[in-house]
């Protein structure tokens, strides 16, 4: 599987799983809000009808007759705890405590004068002390005498509600559905990068041979030309021209060496023109055009441009990738490549056009014909033009860049050094 392959599955994986997240917590909420209004309905029902029975109330027993059966009506679905204590926080009702039973028939006289330091039991210490906590926490109303002066007869403590308890959890476990996803991720990304930087040693060693196979075959070819030539002792000039043939494609062997050997490091630069390094790979691609697959002609423009810095070895195979990527673009009969050199004073730089007649890219892809891995070509290890680029931008301090592109009409790449 591709870099780029894998690049686009992280991708989708972030992408659905940010929309599943934000769905689900979207339903989550929507649905707690639906509880959040049912208890609100229910808690504005449950107060307004104990105050309204503590103004009708004439008799303290009768009141705590009807705050008894309201009590009872609204137990099952109270949804938090509630404890109703004296003005002195003696507990007289309570509902929905956890662990303990509500009495059905109180005896009010022992609950009113019951030593709040010395309770009768465990569970009557437990519902003091959670009154306490309550009303110290604000989680308290005030009921009043129903007859006679306004004064404070008691209280209507209430704890934490079932919604507010699961939002508190939800709140945690979507922290922790976010660090799984955040943390996934994470590998995934270092995967990815852990396999570019396998990926591209393995290019670097089929570019490589990629790099060695046009001489090594254009030699056997040659070889076989002499040998030919040599038995039927042909004119000298013939073998002469073989063996010189011959001779370039192990200089260009040499050369391939030498590059792999620079890349890493720190290349020499030197003031030079870039013209003949230029015509030099194009006659190089010219003599061996007739054996491509299909009729192809190289055009070339030259302006007067003034020396740049450069080292001639890798900027001779950044040329020859750009020219090799138009040659393997060709689709047509009748292929074209038209490569020119100018001078840009608004930039103040040398730049190099290679335009072709090919099938072009298309416009997915054009902002991935850098990255590493990423080929058009079927066998391809996508690392021509990322070597390249690195060679242009961070050697020579310049530019390789996509110019254009069309569908089925070509591209232009342009390579532009500072002048």
């Amino acid at each position: 599987m591709s870099s780029e392959r894998i690049r686009l599955i992280i991708r989708a994986y972030f992408l659905v799983g940010s929309i599943l997240l934000l769905l689900l917590a979207v339903l989550y909420i929507r649905s707690l809000s639906e509880e959040a209004r049912e208890e609100s309905n229910f808690s504005a029902h449950s107060i307004s009808g104990m105050v309204a029975l503590a103004l009708q109330a004439e008799e303290d027993e009768l009141f705590y007759d009807r705050l008894r059966s309201l009590l009872d009506e609204v137990a099952e679905e109270a949804p938090f705890p509630l404890i109703i204590t004296d003005v002195k926080g003696r507990p007289l009702f309570w509902e929905g405590v956890p662990g303990i039973p509500v009495e059905k028939k109180p005896d009010f006289e022992n609950l009113r004068g019951m030593d709040l330091n010395n309770p009768p039991s465990e569970e009557m210490a437990t519902l003091i002390t959670l009154a306490r906590e309550f009303r110290h926490e604000g989680q308290a109303l005030v009921y009043f005498s129903p007859v006679g002066k306004r004064r404070v007869q008691g209280y209507v403590c209430y704890g934490e509600s079932n919604l507010a308890e699961r939002l508190r959890r939800g709140i945690v476990v979507q922290l922790l559905i976010f660090l799984l996803f955040l943390v996934t991720g994470t590998l995934g990304f270092f995967l990815v990068k852990r396999f570019e930087q396998e990926s591209v040693w393995v290019g670097l060693a089929k570019e490589t041979a990629h790099q060695m196979g046009t001489p090594l075959t254009s030699l056997l070819g040659w070889i076989h030309l002499g040998q030919a030539r040599v038995s039927e002792m042909e004119s000298a000039g013939g073998v002469e021209e073989t063996f010189r043939e011959m001779g370039h494609d192990v200089e260009r062997l040499q050369k391939v060496s030498d590059r792999f050997n620079s890349i890493g490091g720190s290349p020499n630069l030197k003031r030079d023109e870039m013209r003949p390094i230029v015509e030099k790979t194009v006659e190089y691609f010219r003599t061996r055009l007739p054996h491509y697959r299909t009729q192809v002609v190289i055009e070339e423009s030259y302006d007067e441009v003034p020396m740049v810095s450069l080292n001639a070895e890798l900027l001779e195979w950044v040329v020859e990738n750009l020219i090799k990527n138009a040659l393997d673009a060709i689709d047509k009969e009748e292929g074209r490549i038209q490569i020119s050199l100018s001078y840009q004073g608004s930039s103040k730089s040398v730049d190099l056009h290679v335009r072709d007649n090919g099938r072009g890219i298309a416009s997915a892809s054009r902002r991935k014909v850098f990255r590493p891995g990423f080929t058009s070509r079927s066998g391809g290890w996508g690392l021509g033009l990322t070597l390249s680029r690195r060679i242009v931008e961070e050697y020579h301090g310049g530019e390789l860049f996509l110019l254009d592109s069309h569908d089925g009409h070509g591209s232009c790449f342009v390579m532009r050094l500072p002048a």
